[in-house]
């Protein structure tokens, strides 16, 4: 199974992709223990995984649909295979149409955090610098930026070192418009719009190599868009807009 870390904290969450049912699932550990193993686990190889136990699955926000999660338990092993002949991918996402948010987001009061966590793609448009602010949880490093499919925009924040991560990956992407992957994200709703923020467990990809994005990609040029140069003071800074 490929494994993609979530967070660290008291416990880590952890997401396996299964080639037979082409499903992923979440697993748990204990902070102690996933850092008894943590040394030995390189994201994205492949691992047998011998003498867990599963649940359902419970709490908020939680990263995939999936009702069961594996629980790592004091006897569980972990072996790496060094041959990949299981053709595992590396990632697997759970999309949510931009135009779909909306009407998610209002599910959700903005005070609870919902089941779910939410995937999205989208091209990036106005992206700012990253910048430190002052929250209730102390000085976090931020990025902003608008998320759109050329039909739908939201606006989203990256906090914490993924903001940094951002904007160093932004400064380095190269073919535009820059498409972005948000993984695992909480949604909330200010003024009839839709709010995208990061989560511990989110993720970022900008301009992966991957199927979505080259669909995204051909989709955008077949529909007329193009690519203008916006003076924002960015990196790199593109917007999509429609030919008139």
């Amino acid at each position: 199974m490929a494994y993609d870390q979530l967070s660290e904290l008291d416990t880590t969450r952890i997401l396996f992709n299964d080639i037979v049912h082409n499903s992923h699932v979440q697993a748990f550990i204990y902070a102690d223990q996933w850092n008894s193993i943590a040394v030995n686990i390189d994201e994205g190889s492949i691992y047998v995984i011998s003498n867990f136990y599963t649940k359902e699955a419970t709490g908020s926000c939680r990263p995939v649909s999936s009702k069961i999660l594996i629980n790592f338990s004091p006897s569980t092993t972990v072996q790496k295979l060094t041959e990949d002949d299981f053709m595992i991918p590396l990632h697997k996402f759970e999309f949510v149409d931009l135009g779909d948010l909306f009407s998610m987001a209002t599910k959700c009061p903005n005070d609870e955090y919902p089941e779910y966590s939410t995937d999205i793609i989208g091209v990036v448009e106005d992206f700012e610098h990253v910048s430190s602010i002052k929250t209730k949880f102390g000085q976090r490093n931020i990025v902003r930026f608008r998320i759109t499919n050329g039909r739908n925009s939201h606006k989203v924040s990256i906090w914490g070192d993924l903001a940094v991560k951002a904007e160093n990956d932004y400064n380095k992407a190269v073919e535009t418009p820059v498409i972005a992957i948000v993984m695992s994200t909480r949604l909330k709703t200010y003024k009839n719009s839709v709010q995208i923020s990061s989560l511990p467990s989110s993720k970022l990809y900008l301009n992966m190599d991957s199927d979505f994005v080259v669909a995204m990609r051909y989709r955008l040029e077949e529909e007329g868009y193009t690519i203008s140069q916006q003076s924002t003071g960015t990196p790199q800074e593109t917007v999509v807009q429609k030919e008139k």
